[in-house]
């Protein structure tokens, strides 16, 4: 039976899961404030992953790396101090998510989940413009350190205990497949099944077009209050007005804890800022997305440039950006790829975007607590392009009342 559903989020995440279900016959309005793609979606790395990133960040090497979080200013990922009191909650469930046993468990749930990602884009993109934005050729993590390459040999067993499909490279299978990385690369991983984009702002956008040629209305509005009761989100309070709710998905991304706290529900979601620098204009012979392990960033080539995108500042939602972020990016991986001439850039761009994460980097993907119309679908970290057509699929099922096919538990919202 086809129904009503307000979708708060314009995101790509929101975008995907309006359009799945519109695609099962309901009317479906997306609430957005910024236009679709805006935040997140803008800036991220461009790829889509697949089983390859189900091992969640909190981990046992990493509880070694808190103290440096707050000194080391040029971290990979850092905490700033004014905002530490803030986030303490948040740190001490991603301390308690940091044991072998939790981040197993969680890597197995977030295994099952980013199974058929890739799928999901075929689904979501089949017969859009957006499909010509997708490259199907997989992507790499490349290492320039022994030692960091054996660092992660723990993670690399986990994926294989997994079933994971990846292929280990050396330094001729490296330069074989993208000739234009540098001689300084000695081991890579390569994962076949995931997809990348080359432009993930204009991906969101075309199926938000995709979303709006089919029926689907597009509101640009900040949602400002919740009316409800017995269960049932029944209204919301906008910058554009009152509107009606019927069915409620929530996927507001970086803000989706406070409209969760509009219904009276306490989310312990967080913020972690990234960081983009993009030298417009300048093509290299990358033919796909490159994740650089021991630097902790992404190189992508995209069709407006290349794009150096990474780190993790945990700082909230409304500190002011830090663009030494990016110039850090940019300073770790100049020399990433043996012909880049950074002078060719007709214009070099810097972002600051805001990925929802939880503390055990699991998303919260499910019905709202104590609530019998709406269902969360936000908290996706690193992996919201990633996760974006496979989690709207869920919703769908959810909304439809169906199974989905997946255990859920491990994404309940209340879970902390």
């Amino acid at each position: 039976m086809a129904k009503h559903v307000t979708v708060i989020g314009g995101g790509i995440v929101g975008v995907c899961a309006a359009l799945a279900l519109q695609r099962e016959g309901h009317d479906v309005v997306i609430v957005e404030r910024d236009g679709p793609g805006e935040n997140c979606s803008f800036g991220n790395a461009g790829i889509i992953c697949g089983r390859d990133s189900s091992i969640p960040l909190p981990s046992p090497g990493v509880i070694r790396d808190v103290p440096a979080m707050l000194f080391d200013r040029e971290g990979a990922l850092v905490i700033r101090w004014r905002y530490l009191l803030s986030i303490m909650p948040w740190l001490i469930g991603f301390l308690k998510s940091s044991t072998p046993e939790r981040q197993l468990a969680g890597a197995r749930a977030m295994y099952a989940l980013l199974d058929g990602t890739t799928g999901a884009y075929d689904r979501i993109a089949a017969g859009s413009p957006a499909a010509a934005l997708i490259r199907k050729n997989g992507y790499m993590t490349v290492y320039e350190s022994e030692s960091g390459f054996a660092g992660d040999s723990r993670e690399r067993g986990m994926l294989r205990d997994l079933g994971c499909p990846m292929s280990e490279l050396g330094p001729d299978e490296i330069r074989q497949m993208e000739p234009s990385l540098s001689h300084e690369i000695r081991h890579a991983l390569y994962y076949p099944e995931s997809y990348s984009t080359t432009n993930p702002y204009r991906l969101t956008r075309l199926l938000a077009d995709d979303f709006v040629a089919g029926g689907g209305t597009l509101a640009l509005a900040e949602v400002t209050g919740l009316q409800h009761g017995n269960g049932r989100v029944t209204g919301m309070e906008t910058t554009a007005g009152p509107m009606k709710v019927e069915n409620l998905v929530v996927a507001a991304g970086a803000w989706s804890h406070w409209v969760a706290a509009m219904m009276g529900l306490k989310v312990l979601l967080d913020t972690e800022r990234g960081y983009h620098m993009v030298f417009h204009g300048v093509k290299t012979g990358l033919t796909r997305a490159i994740i650089h392990a021991d630097g902790h960033y992404g190189v992508n080539q995209l069709d407006e440039g290349l794009r150096f995108a990474g780190t993790v500042e945990l700082a909230g939602v409304e500190a002011a950006p830090d663009y030494r972020r990016a110039d850090l990016i940019y300073g770790r991986g100049r020399k990433l790829l043996r012909d880049f001439d950074p002078a060719q850039a007709t214009e070099v761009t810097r972002w600051m975007g805001r990925r929802p994460t939880m503390p055990d980097y699991l998303p919260a993907l499910g019905a709202a607590p104590g609530f019998s119309n709406t269902w969360f679908d936000f908290g996706h970290q690193h992996l919201g392009l990633s996760l974006a057509a496979r989690c709207g699929f869920v919703v769908a099922d959810l909304v439809g009342g169906r199974d989905p096919g997946l255990d859920l538990t491990a994404f309940r919202p209340d879970r902390f």
